[in-house]
């Protein structure tokens, strides 16, 4: 059956942009709220240590955390900060602790949810859990102004409610996949979809930052409401575009009907009432633990990435604060690039069956694991004086762990236990996503020895 136009193709672009939207929502206040907060400029001391730190980066002898150049180089990535006598505008004074409490309960919603909402996809609708948790999320969006400016602890209540919806809905969009494609077109169709969460890394910025220069109602405010207007909108194509089955959709020719039945993994309704100890026995055969630790490292890396990259290209590599934007954005537009081209180049080799399906997993997780390790630790040894060798490295690394998500490990999932897929990912992902809270905090304390940090990677 064709794959373009069909249903699954319409299928994988409804989960980009829901992982586009899911992931925008979830980190779009970490944008925000540098507009939302009252704060000092940054002081001359901190924002001219960079060569200084470029030319000492073998002399570190302090190995604590310098968290003043680790905050204030976080500011000056975002640049979109506005001054007036001295003073970042913004609308609340909040310190620092108080901005990390509001950050994090997204994530404590989050990783309370997923294994309810994987345990529930793989035993009900995933398009209803789907549509519910999107829908509480999105429409929770339009309160987080009005709960800023009335009480940060009601604010903080939100947000953990709204990263309870994100849990449930993130471990179902694989169940979906479970039923819409075949290990032929899996790599292909799962990594346009997952490349959402991809895209909002890059895009959310941008976004985030023209919404509060020049949003409407206030600014920053525009930034919630538009998330949340994309949220619903989403919600309603979902409605009609996403089924949770061949079987269920209404629209679907009869040629792709029989070959997604014939070809796709179906759902086996004994899994149904599955009980605890046979769950117990999944979870810990050899192939699932190794997916569960091969995911926290690569989110490991991601979180860490994200924190450190701007840190890294201005302190270490001395690239000014105007090129830094755009420098920190460049690795993963390339990877964007990876990412699609990965997902066919998979595929094809799973049907030329040039290996094993299982061998070519192993061989695309070893690429996407080993290859950017040793590029990391080279990385280690370059300061400013080869800065464009160690931005080369650093987007070759970041490039190369597409082998390791789009065509290795991260489909491994549905060769070993697809009737598990759900459950399988939200335990996985509640484990992973601990890494968020803890990779920022490292490289914190390593900060400013960044050898250690790029060691540590």
């Amino acid at each position: 059956a064709k794959l373009f136009p069909s249903c699954r193709m319409s299928l994988a672009l409804m989960v980009m942009t829901g992982t586009f939207i899911l992931f925008h929502l979830r980190i779009n206040l970490n944008f925000a709220i540098v507009c939302m907060v009252k704060e000092r400029p940054l002081n001359s001391t901190a924002t001219n240590t960079s060569k200084a730190i470029c030319r000492q980066l073998n002399n570190t002898n302090d190995g604590g955390a310098d968290l003043e150049l680790f905050n204030d180089s976080l500011k000056l990535m975002y640049n979109i900060l506005y001054f007036k006598d001295g003073i970042i505008m913004g609308e609340f004074e909040w310190d620092k602790e108080l901005q990390a409490l509001v950050l994090g309960s997204v994530y404590w919603g989050f990783c309370s949810s997923q294994i309810v909402g994987g345990f529930l996809g793989d035993r009900g609708s995933s398009k209803k859990i789907i549509l519910f948790g999107m829908g509480i999320y999105s429409i929770l969006s339009f309160f987080i102004p009005l709960a800023a400016r009335w009480n940060v602890g009601i604010l903080i209540t939100l947000r953990v409610i709204q990263g309870f919806c994100s849990g449930l809905s993130s471990p179902c969009f694989n169940v979906l996949f479970r039923h819409w494609t075949t290990k032929e077109e899996r790599a292909t169709l799962a990594g346009i979809g997952y490349s959402g969460y991809t895209i909002a890394s890059v895009l959310t910025f941008p976004i985030s930052g023209m919404l509060c220069e020049h949003g409407f109602a206030g600014g920053w405010p525009s930034i919630f409401y538009v998330g949340g207007v994309m949220g619903l909108l989403w919600c309603i194509c979902l409605t009609i575009f996403v089924f949770d089955s061949p079987s269920c959709h209404p629209r679907i020719t009869q040629e792709e009907k029989e070959f997604l039945e014939k070809n796709s993994q179906t759902e086996d309704e004994s899994k149904k009432r599955t009980s605890w100890i046979e769950l117990w026995r999944v979870f810990t055969a050899p192939a699932i633990v190794v997916y569960i630790i091969t995911q926290y490292g690569s989110s490991w890396g991601f979180f860490s990435m994200v924190v450190y990259l701007p840190l890294y290209l201005r302190e270490v590599l001395d690239f000014n604060v105007a090129d830094n934007g755009l420098l920190s954005a460049t690795p993963y537009l390339l990877s964007l690039a990876t990412h699609y081209l990965c997902g066919p180049l998979s595929d094809w080799l799973a049907t030329k069956k040039f290996c094993s399906l299982t061998v070519q997993r192993k061989v695309f997780t070893a690429i996407g694991t080993l290859i950017p390790g040793l590029l990391m630790f080279l990385m280690g040894l370059f300061d400013c004086d080869n800065r464009e060798l160690a931005l080369l490295v650093l987007t070759l690394s970041v490039m190369m762990t597409e082998f390791c998500i789009v065509g290795g490990y991260q489909f491994s999932l549905f060769d070993v236990a697809p009737d598990y897929a759900g459950v399988i990912t939200g335990v996985s992902h509640t484990l992973a996503t601990s890494s968020g809270f803890f990779s920022p905090i490292v490289m914190a304390l390593l900060t400013p020895n960044f050898q250690l940090c790029l060691f540590l990677n």
